[in-house]
């Protein structure tokens, strides 16, 4: 069976005071929305397993692939902005009853599926088991742009074709002793990938989303230091990379999650 990408997430206490720890991304973290899709073939959606969660508390799972996805541990509003490759802060869910209950998801298919089908048969599955509807709206937010205003800095090495080890190396991004409280970090190393993806790893942990607009095109590789407040991380990244981030307003695409039946009223 066909992995394109796996993720597995420790113990959130334990993988955040392992001095030294690396959090590696072997494959897409979170790349941007995908075409929202409609209805999916009933016999496939039928193979998509929700229920309550068997991971321990502070506890999660990701794996992805051709022919499977399964997420465990996760929160009804999180599970959504991962089937939706979005950030969750551009989930607005209302409360439904489910929204502070943590579940798991799993399918494994007898045929690899594009990556459109898998998001189909999940948010169909995710539709019917809670009742939802689900609408994408067009909001304007505060968040971080990213961007190369006088191109890469010395620091950020464009990654050559003539490097690349196969089609299956996707390259990685690890981060070294990431801290629980704050943004800190020992540092950070990336190999083989782009802006964006690197941008989707360090969003979480900022107070706005990030929108990758350096127009910085194909893969890199680079590594920048430690770093132990978000004003530090901007300063590495634009001295080092010639990377900036600055606050700015933008239209960003917003998943409104209601009971079903609710937009019709």
């Amino acid at each position: 069976m066909k992995r394109t990408s796996i993720s597995v997430g420790l113990s959130l206490g334990l993988a955040c005071v392992l001095a030294g720890s690396a959090i590696a991304q072997s494959g897409p973290t979170n790349p941007p929305m995908r075409r929202l899709v409609g209805s999916a073939e009933g016999s496939l959606v039928n193979r998509v397993q929700i229920g309550p969660t068997t991971m321990l508390a502070n506890t999660v799972s990701m794996e992805r692939g051709s022919d499977t996805w399964s997420a465990r541990g996760y929160e009804l509003k999180r599970l959504i902005a991962e089937i939706y490759d979005i950030d969750e802060r551009q989930v607005d869910l209302a409360d439904t009853g489910n929204a502070n209950g943590r579940y798991d998801l799993t399918v494994s298919l007898p045929k690899e599926v594009a990556p459109e089908e898998m998001q189909r048969l999940l948010v169909d599955a995710v539709r019917r088991k809670f009742n939802l509807d689900i609408k994408p709206e067009v909001r304007s937010m505060h968040v971080y742009a990213i961007t190369a205003p006088n191109g890469p800095g010395s620091g950020l090495h464009f990654h050559a074709a003539a490097r690349v080890q196969s089609a299956e190396d996707s390259g990685e991004i690890s981060y070294a002793g990431r801290g629980c409280f704050g943004v800190t970090a020992e540092g950070i190393s990336v190999t083989h990938k782009t802006i964006a993806e690197f941008g989707r790893t360090l969003q979480p942990e900022l107070d706005r989303v990030l929108i990758d607009e350096t127009k910085l095109a194909g893969t890199y590789d680079f590594k920048i230091g430690k770093y132990s407040s978000q004003d530090e991380l901007f300063g590495l990244l634009r001295d080092q990379l010639g990377l900036w981030v600055r606050p700015v307003e933008r239209n960003v695409t917003v998943l409104r999650v209601r009971p079903h039946g609710e937009f019709a009223i």
